[in-house]
């Protein structure tokens, strides 16, 4: 972690948020890759970004990235419950025990109907925000990661989901890792930013970074998207409350 901070501070960021995987195995998940932490390893991810906090030069926020579950929100709830973190980030990374963001499962997406794929995919995130678990919806559209897009128009699919994501309350990340993968686009794509825009959804800033040179990549490059949409602010979380500052 004292890596990941020294690059933020090396880069002029005027914060960093950690937010590992928390531990699928607590909500009932045992996927065949290890993709989270394990559950005897979240009380040390807790002390260690706490440590760190204490001694770094600028705000560091205590986050966590929760796999959104289906018929899993009251073990979700109640376990949550228990930390105090500065923001949740929801995610959905599984469908029918397809862990499709992995890159390894790739080959699954051309034996998938992508068009139901995709509709089985923006169900969960209506599903994911209507929960009223998460402070922010992560990596919005990253089904999309390898490329793979349905035959038809998704346009109102798009509009479908910003309006219950607008209705919901929950802030959207504009990760900026969907520009290292195989799509090369942000998540959400601008068709996503522009309905974000309209319907008055928020938006946070993340670099999703896997490793501290991946600290920050690209947000300047975000927040130049942004400014061209018109967004004029971005969310910041603390002890779970979202405040928003000048873009």
């Amino acid at each position: 972690m004292a890596e990941y901070l020294a690059e933020a501070e090396r880069k002029g960021l005027s914060e960093i948020g950690f937010a590992d995987h928390f531990p699928l195995e607590m909500l009932g998940c045992t996927p065949e890759n290890q993709v989270s932490m394990r559950a005897d390893e979240l009380e040390e991810y807790l002390a260690d970004v706490r440590a760190i906090r204490d001694r770094a030069a600028i705000p560091v926020r205590l986050g966590i990235e929760v796999d959104y579950l289906p018929g899993c929100e009251a073990i979700t709830g109640e376990l949550l419950a228990a930390y105090s973190f500065d923001y949740v980030i929801g995610s959905i990374h599984f469908l029918d025990n397809w862990d499709f963001t992995h890159p390894g499962q790739v080959e699954r997406y051309k034996m998938a109907d992508i068009d139901a794929l995709y509709e089985e995919y923006f169900t969960a995130v209506g599903q994911l925000a209507e929960s009223g678990l998460f402070d922010i919806i992560g990596h919005l559209d990253v089904v999309k990661k390898f490329a793979f897009f349905p035959q038809r128009s998704w346009d109102s699919l798009m509009r479908k989901t910003c309006a219950t994501l607008s209705g919901s309350g929950i802030c959207v990340e504009l990760n900026t890792s969907g520009w290292r993968a195989p799509v090369n686009e942000a998540y959400p794509s601008e068709a996503f930013l522009k309905l974000c825009r309209e319907m008055q959804i928020p938006v946070t800033l993340g670099s999703d970074a896997h490793c501290p040179q991946d600290v920050g990549r690209d947000l300047n490059r975000a927040r130049t998207m942004l400014h061209s949409l018109g967004f004029t602010e971005v969310a910041a979380f603390s002890r779970r409350k979202q405040t928003m500052r000048p873009l």
